[in-house]
């Protein structure tokens, strides 16, 4: 209930909403597609569709490409999984509010989404995966990521382009529907079938592999990175990218069998994120070892784990993480930082609240238990 009026209260009447209250002053495409969604499953379908309407129209390119932290990145760095997201939530708004008019009325943009991360110039031509050099928590070339096909880019676009698909059906638009519909098939092939360059290793999804086929399993940040050296990324030591707990969300979307060995391993190799450099409980978004910013577990993330562990048949799982919230500071105006640490440079407090987070628990709800 808290999440549910706490959204209601974060959105302005125009749609604006601050990713991070007192301390971003940016917005994300993907943070506000899911509380789109949220807002939609909790009964606030009406600002729900002013978030969406406005991010097809402001924080999407003439070209498609997204707006993260309030601007444009060059190719290379683009977050396309936040397109696959948009069109996923607005086809979720959809399904729970009969607004197709928002679809019509929004075509033109809608279909410049879809198409965009379908340009040559993200494909790699042996696997035809989707490749850049920016990861799903914003780690860049700067942090020592190198060109690579992320897990998350391919799951969220073969999502989002389904749900564009059908959407176009829905509309009269047969070609696109056919045309986005085969390119989702390839992409899901290729994600979890592909000899050489799935997203699978060992039986558990991996977050990110080479245009060479190698499983990408460390960084290096550059000499010259200006990033606080007091980070754990620059101790000492290998700088893993596995385990990472975006690697969750195909189980936690049910995009694979939840209660498949692929869902348990993947969901049991997530244990070794809780209380890896703090105590008191809570999952870290992934490997400390390569964390550019403070270690300390994260809510959201930790919501992840618990969506997916609820799909897996773990509800222990799902219960530990949300007794932790219970505990932490916050907790009783329901109110979560985006991580619990200390920051490694002064002057930056830990005071931004996630209104992503009210929307996780509100899907954890609605979506996986009610």
């Amino acid at each position: 209930a808290s999440s549910k009026f706490q959204l209601r209260a974060a959105v302005a009447a125009a749609g604006r909403l601050d990713g991070s209250i007192w301390q971003d002053n940016l917005e994300w495409v993907r943070d506000q597609s899911l509380i789109a969604l949220a807002l939609a499953m909790s009964g606030q379908a009406g600002l729900g569709r002013t978030i969406l309407a406005r991010l097809l129209r402001e924080f999407i390119g003439d070209d498609g490409a997204p707006m993260d932290s309030s601007r444009f990145r060059p190719w290379q760095e683009s977050e396309v999984d936040q397109n696959g997201v948009l069109l996923f939530a607005l086809e979720s708004y959809v399904n729970w509010t009969g607004d197709l008019d928002l679809v019509s009325e929004c075509w033109d943009r809608i279909a410049k989404v879809a198409d965009f991360p379908l340009r040559p110039v993200f494909r790699h031509a042996a696997s035809g995966l989707l490749l850049n050099r920016r990861e799903f928590w914003e780690r860049h070339g700067a942090h020592g990521l190198r060109p690579g096909m992320e897990l998350a880019h391919q799951l969220f676009m073969v999502m989002g382009l389904r749900a564009a698909g059908r959407l176009a059906d829905r509309i009269g638009r047969p070609d696109r529907a056919t045309a986005w519909a085969e390119a989702a098939m390839d992409l899901r092939k290729a994600m979890l079938k592909d000899p050489v360059f799935s997203l699978i290793d060992n039986g558990t999804f991996i977050k990110r592999r080479g245009p060479d086929g190698r499983v990408e399993r460390a960084i290096r940040p550059e000499p010259a990175s200006d990033l606080p050296r007091q980070a754990p990324l620059f101790g000492p030591g290998r700088h893993l990218l596995d385990p990472d707990t975006s690697s969750v969300l195909p189980v936690v979307w049910s995009f694979v069998d939840p209660g498949s060995p692929l869902a348990a391993r993947t969901l049991a190799s997530m244990e070794t994120l809780w209380n890896q450099r703090w105590a008191g409980g809570g999952y870290g978004r992934y490997n400390v070892t390569s964390e550019p910013d403070s270690p300390g577990p994260w809510p959201f993330a930790s919501l992840f784990v618990a969506r997916a562990a609820l799909e897996a048949g773990a509800p222990a799982k799902t219960r530990r993480v949300l007794d932790w919230l219970g505990r932490v500071p916050g907790s009783r105006a329901a109110s979560w930082f985006e991580f619990y640490g200390p920051r490694p440079v002064p002057p930056y407090p830990q005071v931004g609240i996630i209104p992503w987070t009210w929307a996780e628990m509100i899907t954890l709800f609605v979506h996986h238990l009610f």
